[in-house]
């Protein structure tokens, strides 16, 4: 994610993901940090849709 446009077609498309409840982005950080039910949907059903619109995921731990 490098730019606006990239920031919304994520924002845009990920808001999908069953179970989704917050997506922040932060373009100049280039990070992507989902809150989501885990009883919904796994970081797997993530690392799919990602990449569906041609992004790669890295899981960071906090």
């Amino acid at each position: 994610m490098h730019c606006e446009g990239c920031e919304n077609k994520i924002k845009k498309n990920i808001r999908f993901v069953k179970g989704t409840k917050k997506i922040e982005t932060s373009v100049p950080n280039q990070t992507v940090t989902i809150v989501y039910d885990g009883r919904k949907t796994t970081y797997a059903d993530y690392e799919s849709a990602f990449k569906k619109i041609g992004y790669s995921v890295k899981k960071v731990k906090r």
